[in-house]
C-alpha cells in the first residue's frame, strides 16, 4: 500500500540510515558539466537522458514561470540553473546558483545570467534576457544551503500565452502531505553527462521536515527548509537548482519552494530539500520594489578614448592564462576533434574575425600537440624558411598552477587546411628548440623554433619574414590568425581557421591590466575593444603586417586572460625582440 503518509515517511527515513551532505559545490559537479551534456545535445550530439528524474517532458510554453538560466561564470566557464518569474522584471532563483562553494574552500561566483523563457531549448529561441543585477539573500550560508535565496532584476519581459508571473506563497501552512510541481533543466539519473531535449516537470509530495532531516546532517534542514520524498519514481535532479516547486495551475499557481539541495544521487529515494517560499516572501517582495539599474554607454571612436577604456576595465589586474595545456590546449584539441568527427558544433577560435580559406595566411601551421602524457593539445605557428616555424614556448612545455610541466613529445604542423584533423600538408617532428630565458609563469621570452623536414613553397604554403628594427607598431593594425575558439565557451570548436584585424597599443597601457612584471619591453599587447581578440588555441600564431609576400611577423601570440571576449588586452613575443635569436636557430 502506498497511500498512507505515515508509511511513505518510514520509508524515506529507512533509507537514509546514513545522515548525508547535500551537495553544495553546484557550478564544478552539476551545473557546468550539466551545460556542457546539454549544449552538445542542442547542437546535435546524440544523447539519450533528461532532467527531472522519472517526470515528463513538457512543451516550451508549460510553466509559464519557469526561466532556464545559462550561468557566465568569472572564470569564463558557463552553468545552468533554473528560476521563477515573479513580476515583468524579477526571477527568483537559489543564491547558490549565483555564489557557491567547492569542496577546497573556493568560490564560484557568476558574472551574469542569461535567462531564457518560453522554450524547451537552453541554448536557442524563446525569449532571453542578459542581466548580472542578482541580490543573495543577505544570510545566505554557503556551506549549510540556509537562506539559498537570490532575486534576479532584469529588463521588462512581456507576457503572453508562454510567458507569466507566478504567485508568491505567504501564510504559514507547512505543505506537509500536499502534491507539489517541480519544474527544470536538470538531469533525470545519476550521471552528470546526461542532456535531455526539453524541459521536465514532475509531481512530488512534500514532506514534514522532522521526516526530511533524518536523512541529512544535523543543522541542514531548518524552519525555513521545505522538503518532498523521492520514493514514489520522481525528484528534482542536478541542474534543476532554483527552479520552481508550484501548487496549483494557470495563472493560480503558488510558488511554494525553490530547488535548493539533494543528494549527489536524485534516483535513490533521498529527500530533497527546498527554500521554504513562505519563510522568505517578505524579503523578496522587499526587493521588487527597488529601481533596475540603466545601462553603461561607452564610447570608443578614437584611439584615445580606446585606450582609456582597456586601461580602465582593467582596475583588478590579472595574471595570464599560463596553465596552457590543461586550461586550453587539451579542452581545444578534444572540442575540435569531435567537431571534425561530425559532430555540428557552431563556434570558432579567434573572437569576432572571419573565416578563410585553406590557402589564407599561407605562413599559418595549425599544431598538434601530443604530450608526454599521451594527451594531445592545440596551437599555431609561423613558416619562415623551408625547414623552420616558430611558436610560442608553452606550447611545448607549461606549468600549471600546481606547478607540474606538461611537456610536449611531438609536434605535427599542418599548412594549407583549415582541419586541423585531416587534409593540408601535415609533418611530424620532436625537434623544437626553446628561448634559453623563457619563463613558464610570466611567459616572458615565450619564444621556440621548430626544426622540421623540407617544406615546398606553393600557393598555400609560403614563409613570412621577421621584423628586425626598433618600431613599437602602437597605433597600426595588424592580422593575428589561428585555429582557437571565438567566444568564452571553453569546448566550442571551429570548422576553420580564421583572422581578425586588431590594434596594436603601447606598453604602458597593456600593463594596466595585468600583474606587475607581466608585460615588459619584448612584450608587443593589442587591443580587444572592437569586437576581435585572440583566444585560446591561438596561442603561438602569428600577428603580421603587410600583404602577399611583404608579409611581416611582428608577434607570436602568447598570452590573453582565461576570457577572450570581454576587452582584456592580449599579449604577443615582440618579433624584433626576438628576431636575432630566431635567426641564429636557421
Amino acid at each position: 500500500m502506498k497511500s498512507c503518509l505515515l508509511i511513505l515517511l518510514v520509508a524515506v527515513a529507512a533509507a537514509a540510515a546514513e545522515r548525508l551532505w547535500p551537495e553544495y559545490n553546484y557550478h564544478e559537479v552539476e551545473g557546468i558539466p550539466r551545460f556542457e551534456a546539454i549544449k552538445q545535445f542542442e547542437e546535435g550530439t546524440d544523447f539519450d537522458g533528461g532532467r527531472i528524474w522519472g517526470g515528463q517532458s513538457v512543451n516550451a510554453g508549460a510553466q509559464p514561470h519557469l526561466g532556464g538560466l545559462v550561468i557566465t561564470l568569472t572564470d569564463g566557464r558557463t552553468s545552468i540553473c533554473g528560476s521563477s518569474l515573479l513580476s515583468n522584471t524579477r526571477s527568483v532563483t537559489a543564491a547558490h546558483c549565483w555564489r557557491s562553494l567547492n569542496t577546497q574552500g573556493q568560490i564560484n561566483q557568476a558574472r551574469h545570467f542569461t535567462i531564457v523563457w518560453a522554450s524547451n531549448r537552453l541554448m536557442s529561441g524563446g525569449t532571453r534576457v542578459t542581466t548580472n543585477q542578482v541580490i543573495m539573500h543577505p544570510q545566505y550560508h554557503m556551506t549549510l544551503l540556509h537562506n539559498d535565496v537570490a532575486v534576479i532584476r532584469h529588463n521588462h519581459v512581456n507576457y503572453n500565452n508562454q510567458i507569466h508571473s507566478i504567485n508568491l506563497a505567504t501564510g504559514s501552512n507547512s505543505y506537509a502531505g500536499t502534491w507539489a510541481v517541480a519544474a527544470g533543466f536538470g538531469r533525470t539519473n545519476d550521471f552528470t553527462g546526461s542532456p535531455n531535449p526539453d524541459k521536465r516537470q514532475a509531481n512530488l509530495l512534500v514532506i514534514t521536515n522532522a521526516v526530511c532531516d533524518m536523512t541529512f546532517q544535523p543543522g541542514i534542514v531548518i524552519g525555513s527548509t521545505l522538503c518532498v520524498g523521492t520514493t514514489h519514481g520522481s525528484s528534482i535532479c542536478s541542474g534543476d537548482s532554483g527552479g520552481p516547486l508550484a501548487i496549483g495551475s494557470g495563472n493560480t499557481r503558488i510558488l511554494i519552494g525553490i530547488t535548493s539541495f539533494g543528494t549527489q544521487w536524485c534516483t535513490r529515494g533521498h529527500p530533497a530539500g527546498f527554500a521554504r517560499v513562505t519563510s522568505f516572501a517578505s524579503w523578496i517582495q522587499g526587493q521588487m520594489k527597488t529601481t533596475l539599474l540603466g545601462p553603461v554607454v561607452v564610447m570608443k571612436s578614437c584611439l584615445l578614448i580606446l585606450l582609456v577604456v582597456v586601461a580602465a576595465a582593467a582596475a583588478e589586474r590579472l595574471w595570464p592564462e599560463y596553465n596552457y595545456h590543461e586550461a586550453i590546449g587539451i579542452p581545444r584539441f578534444e572540442a575540435i576533434k569531435r567537431f571534425e568527427e561530425g559532430t555540428d558544433f557552431d563556434g570558432g577560435r579567434i573572437w569576432g574575425g572571419q573565416a578563410v580559406g585553406a590557402g589564407a595566411q599561407p605562413h599559418l601551421g595549425g599544431l598538434i600537440i601530443t604530450l608526454t602524457n599521451n594527451r594531445q593539445a592545440t596551437c599555431g605557428s609561423s613558416l619562415i624558411s623551408n625547414t623552420r616555424s616558430v611558436t610560442a614556448a608553452h606550447c611545448w612545455r607549461s606549468r600549471n598552477a600546481q606547478g607540474v610541466v606538461s611537456q610536449g613529445r611531438t609536434l605535427t604542423l599542418v599548412w594549407a587546411s583549415n582541419r586541423l584533423m585531416s587534409g593540408g600538408t601535415r609533418m611530424a617532428t620532436t625537434n623544437v628548440v626553446m628561448h634559453p630565458q623563457y619563463d613558464m609563469t610570466r611567459l616572458h621570452n615565450d619564444v621556440a623554433v621548430i626544426r622540421h623536414n623540407h617544406v615546398n613553397f606553393n600557393n598555400n604554403i609560403n614563409r613570412i619574414a621577421l621584423a628586425t628594427g626598433s618600431n613599437s607598431y602602437a597605433g597600426t593594425w595588424a592580422v593575428a590568425a589561428g585555429f582557437g575558439r571565438t567566444n568564452d565557451n571553453w569546448s566550442s570548436p571551429n570548422p576553420d581557421k580564421r583572422q581578425a584585424n586588431l590594434l596594436v597599443i603601447t606598453n604602458a597601457v597593456c600593463d594596466d591590466t595585468f600583474q606587475t612584471g607581466v608585460v615588459i619591453s619584448s612584450t608587443l599587447c593589442v587591443s580587444t575593444t572592437h569586437g576581435s581578440s585572440t583566444c585560446p588555441g591561438d596561442s603561438g600564431g602569428p600577428l603580421a603586417i603587410g600583404s602577399g609576400n611583404n608579409r611581416i611577423l611582428i608577434g607570436i601570440t602568447s598570452f590573453g586572460t582565461q576570457w577572450c571576449t570581454r576587452g582584456h588586452p592580449a599579449g604577443f613575443a615582440r618579433v624584433t625582440s626576438f628576431a636575432s635569436w630566431i635567426q641564429g636557430q636557421m
